[in-house]
């Protein structure tokens, strides 16, 4: 039975570990899996029964996890791409899970409190957790965790019942562990952690009781067989050589110690590591002498077996589960990940809190034990600044990066791509640049870069040099059928070549038959070509693909508008509307439609909402200005007219507007510089009004 003064422990603890992940609350998506498990992954954005049915059943990116986009497909539904919940909701699991930590060792300790709760606080605040809990993609650790532990936590509970009562939660758990595979394959080592907590806890192995792990391990083998058939294709596979296999073996030794190295002193830590070594170069010795140092180790650790079983448990309870991301078969693009530690690392936790428990028991002098409290107390606060500060690194991509190009720089490629795409997104286009030529410099290979360098090639004019580099791009590449796409908008809006351009996207078609932009690239060659069935139906199925981007309902909008169907235009944009909320060109270009009709009223409530969802949306501005210069509403004109120039100085008909007001107000000198600075812009000011300002200024413009 827990006291209320422990009670209040482990709402401390709660308290703790929100205040440690609060920082993750304020974080952006990263541009490193996010973009493919949320805001670009189609699966996630409709809960129709159709979707549904293709979420659960197909895989995703290589890998089958469907209750993790089922849990991004409902947060989809009411949060749509608004990064706070998803992080809010990680942070919530990774407390159930903190929960779930204690209750476990609470069991398995025979009801040990502060062994319990100390491991559930290295659990919950180890900076090693930052990156599953503050990265929204992080969800299918998080959400595996959740259910692997609660399985693991109902199996414990099922020893306290007998008969039909105990083989319910043995099947209970059984359900928890399949729901815990479903949302990652990392799981399948849930068999061998019930046979190490049945061993921890003294209980003999005979026929009766090794049947009831038959079906953990018969599912384990299912799923585990199924993610190697879905992630490693044929050309993988034929990289598993005997040679290659050999190496990883060995080197997943060194992966070993080197978690130990981070779990004890958790400095240097990045979302992504250097590889350690070249399969195809000479192995380092470091890598060579690592089996030597762990076999060592674990000499040591079954020595411990004559006075403990701790020590051995803990050892054995991370490397079993582990042993999916040790790197024999390459998991990821680096060979370490902390994530993979979100639940192998409960078994070092364990070994510590024991051990401090351990040395507190030992100690006889009053004295020496409130030093040693201090000590460890002063440890644990260590460990949760470290993890909030790591915690705060996760903001966006580039402070997220900069720490990991300051920890290792000159050695990650992938580090100053994801920084230049930030850089690039963010329009300093220099620092992306020189970004994307270290990432190229320091890997031929860094099709990322290269797809990035020609997109500012294309940007700057110089478009034979752009195909060039879209050309080097393999078809294998994530960004090929964007390539293609670009590719083909240059023969077609630059090199005036329509028949090259279409054969670019019919080909790229047939190998991404679903690709967005290539929808609606071929649909606006068709709309220009004014073969508007072609690109009417090429639009429909783009906003199929991506109904709540604007594009194709504006597309749509205008090819209605061209035809004479008004009633279907304003359909496109009042259904647009409804899926793109929070849009501001969807609700830009349907104030446009009203003005346009002299309905200014309805206009009006159209911009007006747009600049409130959209601030920085400076033709609603100047839009909102023009109306209120029809009504002669100059004060207000003039308002919405700076606004429009303040938020882009270099839009001249926001200018040319607000220099016909002053002009309205005899204000001459302001006409005056408005004129020449919408000149100076290449707008071309109406004969009848340069004749205008000359009459009244004697200045001839």
């Amino acid at each position: 039975m827990i006291t209320i003064r422990q009670t209040l422990m482990l709402a401390a603890l709660m308290i703790i570990t929100v205040l440690v992940f609060y920082p993750a609350l304020n974080s952006d998506f990263i541009n490193l899996d996010d973009r493919v498990m949320i805001t670009n992954n189609p699966k996630v954005r409709s809960l129709s029964a159709e979707n549904v049915k293709s979420l659960l059943l197909e895989p995703h990116i290589k890998l089958y996890h469907p209750l993790v986009n089922l849990s991004y497909a409902v947060e989809y539904k009411f949060f749509g791409a608004d990064p706070y919940p998803y992080h809010l909701n990680n942070i919530f699991l990774h407390l159930f899970n903190t929960l779930f930590v204690f209750f476990i060792f609470f069991r398995l300790t025979n009801k040990n409190f502060i062994i319990s709760f100390i491991t559930a606080l290295i659990f919950a605040c180890h900076p090693m957790h930052v990156e599953p809990v503050a990265w929204a993609s992080g969800r299918k650790d998080t959400l595996y965790a959740f259910f692997f532990l609660a399985a693991w936590l109902t199996y414990l509970k099922a020893y306290s019942y007998e008969g039909r009562k105990h083989a319910c939660f043995i099947f209970f758990s059984m359900v928890l562990f399949l729901f815990a595979c479903l949302s990652k394959s990392m799981a399948v080592t849930f068999p061998a952690v019930l046979i190490l907590s049945d061993w921890l806890q003294g209980r003999g192995f005979n026929k009766k009781s090794i049947l009831k792990y038959i079906p953990f391990i018969i599912a384990a083998a299912v799923f585990s067989l199924s993610t190697y058939i879905l992630y490693y294709t044929p050309d993988d596979k034929q990289e598993f050589t005997l040679y290659a296999l050999f190496v990883n073996f060995v080197s997943a030794h060194f992966n070993i110690l080197f978690y130990m190295t981070k779990f004890l002193f958790p400095v240097k830590l990045s979302v992504i590591y250097p590889h350690f070594f070249d399969v195809n170069s000479i192995v380092p010795s470091y890598i060579l002498r690592s089996p030597a140092l762990l076999y060592g180790i674990i000499i040591l650790i079954v020595y411990s077996l004559k006075k403990t079983k701790t020590v051995f448990w803990g050892f054995a309870f991370f490397v079993m589960t582990a042993l999916p991301v040790l790197n024999i078969l390459p998991a990821g693009i680096s060979p370490a990940a902390d994530r993979y530690t979100y639940i192998p690392l409960i078994g070092f936790g364990y070994i510590a809190a024991s051990g401090a428990a351990f040395l507190y028991g030992m100690i006889k002098k009053e004295y020496i034990r409130a030093a040693f409290m201090a000590s460890l107390s002063a440890l644990m606060i260590i460990m949760c600044m470290t993890a909030q500060t790591k915690a705060e690194k996760w903001h966006n991509e580039k402070t997220l990066f900069d720490d990991v190009i300051k920890n290792y720089p000159g050695e990650l490629s992938k580090a100053y791509e994801i920084r230049g795409v930030f850089y690039r997104e963010s329009g300093m286009n220099a620092q992306a640049e020189k970004d994307f030529a270290m990432a190229l410099f320091l890997d031929k290979e860094s099709y990322l870069a290269i797809y990035s360098l020609a997109g500012s090639l294309r940007e700057k004019g110089e478009y034979d040099k752009a195909l060039e580099m879209y050309a080097a791009l393999p078809e294998y590449d994530v960004n090929i059928s964007k390539a293609r796409a670009f590719s083909a908008n240059i023969y077609y809006d630059y090199k005036k070549d329509a028949e090259t351009a279409h054969k670019i996207i019919d080909k790229a078609l047939k190998s991404f038959p679903d690709d967005f932009l290539l929808n609606i690239t071929l649909g606006t060659f068709y709309s220009n070509e004014k073969k508007y069935d072609q690109a009417i139906q090429y639009f429909q199925k783009a906003k199929k693909i991506y109904p709540d981007n604007s594009r194709p309902y504006i597309y749509l909008a205008d090819v209605y508008k061209q035809t004479g169907r008004e009633d279907l235009m304003r359909l496109e944009y009042a259904q647009g509307i409804r899926k793109c909320i929070n849009d501001g060109l969807l609700f830009e270009k349907f104030g446009e439609l009203y003005f346009e009709a002299g309905s200014y009223e309805s206009a009006e409530k159209i911009f007006s909402y747009a600049v409130k969802i959209y601030p920085d949306n400076y033709k609603a501005y100047d839009y909102l200005g023009n109306i209120c210069a029809i009504r002669e509403d100059h004060a207000k004109a003039l308002y919405y007219f700076t606004l429009s120039v303040l938020v882009r100085n270099d839009y001249a008909p926001a200018y040319f507007h607000r220099c016909a007001v002053h002009l309205e107000n005899e204000n001459y000198a302001k006409a005056l510089e408005d004129a020449r600075r919408a000149k100076e812009l290449g707008f071309k000011l109406p004969e009848e009004f340069q004749k205008e300002i000359r009459q009244k200024t004697s200045i001839i413009l």
